[in-house]
């Protein structure tokens, strides 16, 4: 291990990192297990939700533009009828529902961007009525199995204080990075689907496109703030980057100029409240390793 490596791994351990897998240009070049065992990557699952509605697309399972209201049944928010017609997959992927948590008008529509997790969870019930499968069916028999990836699975989280149950996807940083360097290479969703990926949105969070954080956009909101922070969201990361991020400092990063893909797990234990401290001494190390 050279010294460049071994500050890598104090800084990684210092973070509270489980593990990360990092590959450039397709060959691993750094990997650390602090702990074999797939943990909750929280939000980094919409990342991967956002992947195989891509993949759906392209079997002819649902579009993004499609209106929910053709997939599930009427009614299913507290929105006026029109309002609600309105919503679509795209709608919810972007977080612009204008909907608070109890799904009731809370914004403009498919403009104001707000981090809603329930609205979300209403895109794994469309694909499961789109496709005819479980979760857990089509992400193995779409992503998983043609991947080689076996740790990998979705399961449900207690009940939360609304008495909501939503899933959690469970990984390893390893499996995390096969999957990401699967869709730098276009091996899992058509181009013009990951070409939106890193381009800034048109909604108040330009940072924020298709379940996917973009490094390209000159200012950005964060989850919970209504404020508008300027300039990119990781000021010392590639500006091409694209990230699928999670609570606490999961995350999957891929950057396609610099053929980087970076995916990291944090211990549960170590859970901190700003995972953006340290991040320029962790992206200047990547550029060494």
């Amino acid at each position: 291990m050279n010294n460049v490596s071994e500050a890598f791994t104090a800084h990684c351990q210092a973070s509270g990192t489980a593990q990360i897998s990092i590959s450039k240009h397709g060959h691993l070049c750094f990997e650390l297990q602090l702990t074999n065992d797939p943990v909750d990557v929280y939000a980094v699952q919409k990342g991967i939700l956002a992947v195989l509605i891509g993949i759906a697309e392209n079997r002819f399972f649902l579009e993004r533009y499609d209106a929910m209201n053709h997939i599930l049944e009427p009614e299913w928010t507290q929105l006026e009828k029109p309002d609600e017609a309105s919503l679509s997959v795209e709608t919810l992927l972007n977080m612009t529902t204008g909907m608070d948590d109890h799904l009731c008008l809370n914004g403009r529509i498919g403009h104001d961007w707000r981090y809603n997790n329930v609205a979300f969870q209403f895109l794994k019930q469309a694909l499961e009525i789109q496709t005819g499968e479980k979760l857990n069916e089509l992400t193995r028999a779409w992503l998983l199995e043609p991947l080689g990836i076996e740790d990998t699975y979705w399961q449900d989280r207690s009940p939360d204080t609304e008495g909501r149950v939503f899933s959690a996807l469970y990984s390893t940083a390893s499996s995390l990075r096969v999957i990401g360097e699967a869709l730098l290479n276009d091996a899992l969703i058509d181009t013009e689907f990951k070409q939106t990926l890193s381009t800034p949105s048109a909604s108040t969070n330009p940072a924020w496109h298709l379940g996917w954080w973009n490094n390209a956009a000159d200012s950005y909101q964060i989850p919970g703030k209504n404020e508008l922070f300027k300039g990119p969201l990781l000021p010392d990361a590639p500006p091409d980057l694209i990230s699928a991020r999670g609570a606490g400092g999961h995350h999957l990063s891929i950057s396609a100029q610099k053929g980087w893909v970076i995916a990291q797990t944090m211990d549960p234990s170590r859970r901190q409240s700003d995972t953006r401290q340290g991040q320029s001494a962790f992206w200047q190390l990547i550029d060494k390793l």
